[in-house]
């Protein structure tokens, strides 16, 4: 019990400092009143500053457990309250951050691993996730061979809808880097099968004409022996890779238009620091590690865009419409932070419009959306989606 309460004890003032982030109405009032005080506000002001700048807040793949705000069932149900209570209590805890930042850095520096991700060779990260969760889904539901049959038909009636109302689909699915640098993943990280379940069925879907399927792991292929293709410290691929694969999207579209207009030339890179998204989710002490990452040479003009409510509309942006036809016909695009690469290596500026879709959206809900707003629909899922291959399968 003493041990107990000292924890609670040490807790408290972190906690208060945390909780004060949540009304900062009363925040407000605190540092007015430390106004007055010269020494003591000059004192909670450095001593708010050193905590945030120790233990900036950890990424996390879940939301926290809110404040419980009102008793819960009948006054009897003591323990499911308390419940509530401590995973708040725990998700909220005085120096939490720098307890988890502090034993993060103490297990990469003593014993060079993490809860979080895998440290490899040569700089390079994985996210435990990834390797553990995400990509053995995959491989469960496309290694049952009726699964697999049923998504495929999904994506068949998929296309049927959207060509229904002319809208041709190209399809993109990205695969992760661990297919790329195997030899640099630690000894007891799990090794996804180099002719994985997910490659058979790529191959089929590259396999399926009416698909218009962009043949990214061509392009990995090819390009791994001119740069970079993924970063070191992160699970995307490049935006130097992310520029070919948009190249070769906006050239298939010409082609199919019948259009003249070819998007030409090698990607421009240089290296600058970059912090990846493996770095920020080790969460380590040390939160200012930069890599020389290869990065993108902007060197276009990105048309006018309008931002949009995306939970509101199903639509992250739009640009202008034009009626330039030396341009492309207005396409659109449903994809993640894969396909914003390919986004921020200047693919809409060769349409007449472009639209991005809410990535939040479930596949089924795209055909509805789209009224005739474009011409073409570029699709871009990932290999360790499970959830979104899973969603098309016919029932």
């Amino acid at each position: 019990m003493s041990f107990a309460w000292a924890i609670f004890a040490v807790s408290t003032l972190p906690l208060a400092l945390n909780r004060l982030d949540s009304y900062p109405r009363f925040q407000e009032k605190l540092q007015a009143g430390l106004r007055g005080l010269p020494l003591l506000g000059q004192a909670y002001a450095g001593l708010e500053r050193g905590y945030a700048a120790a233990a900036k807040p950890v990424e996390e793949l879940r939301p926290l457990s809110p404040a419980p705000g009102h008793w819960e069932g009948p006054w009897h149900a003591v323990d499911r309250n308390y419940a509530r209570f401590d995973r708040w209590f725990s998700d909220h805890l005085g120096m939490r951050n720098l307890m988890i930042r502090s034993k993060n850095e103490l297990d990469y520096r003593l014993f060079r691993t993490s809860g979080r991700v895998y440290y490899g060779k040569d700089g390079e990260l994985y996210g435990r996730s990834l390797l553990d969760v995400e990509s053995p889904a995959t491989e469960r539901l496309l290694g049952d061979p009726a699964a697999a049959e049923s998504v495929y038909r999904g994506l068949l009636a998929l296309e049927a809808s959207l060509r229904a109302q002319g809208v041709t689909l190209l399809l993109l699915t990205p695969i992760q880097k661990h297919y790329y640098t195997r030899e640099r993943l630690p000894a007891f990280a799990p090794r996804p099968p180099l002719d994985s379940n997910f490659l058979a069925f790529y191959r089929r879907l590259l396999a399926t004409p009416q698909l218009h399927m962009i043949d990214v792991k061509r392009q990995l292929d090819e390009q791994q022996r001119n740069f970079p293709i993924f970063f070191r410290q992160d699970f995307h691929w490049t935006d130097v890779m992310a520029a070919v694969a948009a190249q070769e999207t906006v050239n298939r579209i010409a082609a199919l238009e019948g259009h003249p207009l070819r998007w030409t030339g090698t990607p421009q890179f240089d290296y600058r620091p970059f912090v990846g998204v493996e770095t920020r989710f080790a969460a380590r002490l040390n939160t200012e590690e930069a890599l020389p990452e290869p990065q993108l040479k902007r060197i276009w003009e990105a048309p006018p865009a309008a931002l949009r409510d995306a939970k509101a509309s199903g639509w992250e942006f739009e640009t202008a419409a034009s009626s330039d036809p030396a341009l492309l016909p207005p396409t659109c695009m449903y994809g993640n932070s894969f396909s914003a690469g390919m986004v921020r290596a200047g693919m809409p500026v060769h349409f007449q419009r472009f639209s991005k879709l809410d990535r939040a959206l479930p596949l089924r809900a795209i055909p509805p959306l789209l009224q005739g707003r474009c011409r073409y629909l570029v699709i871009q899922v990932l290999d360790i989606q499970a959830g979104h291959w899973a969603a098309l399968a016919q029932s």
